[in-house]
């Protein structure tokens, strides 16, 4: 090698240097890979979707694949070093979806970004988890102090999501706290928190349904169409309604079913319900 030459020597070993140094980098920030299981893709997309807190990406998907069973899509998520802390049994996973109601506006910032799962960690030091089932939607943001929660079951989910209202002669008495797929998926869960001072009000012979926004009934002779608020036109909710002999006073973490449509004849149902004022 000649002296003049020698000098040539040193690109390729500096390029070796700061390619080990990348390699480095990205090892060192990774973290662990989760398995989170989707009802169906949602626009996911390897290498694009991000999982992000309150803003900050910590997390992306790298590759999606159709489960076993061939029920759910796969997520596999790669975790940032320092999102470590979501890798525990507790963490909750959604995606977030563009929401428009007159509640507020939500997940308008996925129409320019793109799909993304948002994520809540589960509590500090709790046991490792690497496969979690997707929520439906994200938990609300109201205060569930004063409040004790109570289980719908559906095979249907139709207009009822996290943040409506449930609703006792028209009054709010509590909350969709959180929705999400039961075990086996085959049923929805709708957990609800009603405030304490009306939980006299349910019943364990209450009844659940769907708030629609338009009620019609169609005979020979006649037709009678009914329209309820604005609201419930845009955004649904729940009704809860107790018949004329009521049951005894339901036990929190209780399950109803959830209907689509009110029983025939609640309209004449009268009982009279305590509540702590």
């Amino acid at each position: 090698m000649s002296r003049s030459t020698w000098y040539l020597w040193l690109f390729p070993l500096f390029a070796v240097l700061i390619s080990a140094w990348l390699f480095r980098e990205y090892f060192q920030q990774r973290g662990s890979t989760l398995r989170i299981s989707f009802n169906d893709a949602s626009g996911l997309q390897p290498e694009k979707t991000r999982v992000r807190f309150k803003g900050v990406t910590i997390g992306i998907v790298k590759e999606v694949t159709i489960s076993e069973d061939n029920k759910n899509v796969i997520a596999h998520v790669l975790l940032q070093r320092n999102a470590e802390h979501f890798a525990v049994k507790g963490s909750k996973f959604w995606v977030v979806l563009p929401n428009v109601n007159f509640q507020g506006v939500s997940g308008l910032e996925t129409i320019f970004e793109g799909t993304y799962i948002s994520a809540q960690p589960g509590p500090p030091n709790g046991p490792r988890e690497t496969e979690f089932k997707a929520q439906l939607g994200a938990e609300t943001t109201e205060s569930l102090d004063g409040t004790i929660a109570y289980y719908l079951e559906t095979d249907q989910l139709g207009s009822v999501s996290v943040g409506d209202a449930v609703t006792f002669r028209g009054l709010k008495v509590g909350t969709v706290s959180l929705v999400n797929l039961s075990k086996d998926s085959r049923t929805v869960i709708v957990q609800i928190n009603i405030q304490r001072k009306y939980t006299k009000l349910i019943r364990t012979n209450s009844v659940f349904w769907r708030k629609v926004g338009v009620q019609a009934n169609v005979g020979f002779f006649s037709a009678e169409v009914k329209i309820n608020s604005l609201e419930s036109l845009m955004r649904g909710g729940i009704d809860v309604w107790t018949p004329e002999k009521p049951g005894a006073i339901a036990e929190g973490q209780s399950k109803f079913s959830l209907s689509a449509s009110p029983p025939k004849g609640w309209e004449k149902w009268n009982p009279k319900l305590e509540f702590a004022e």
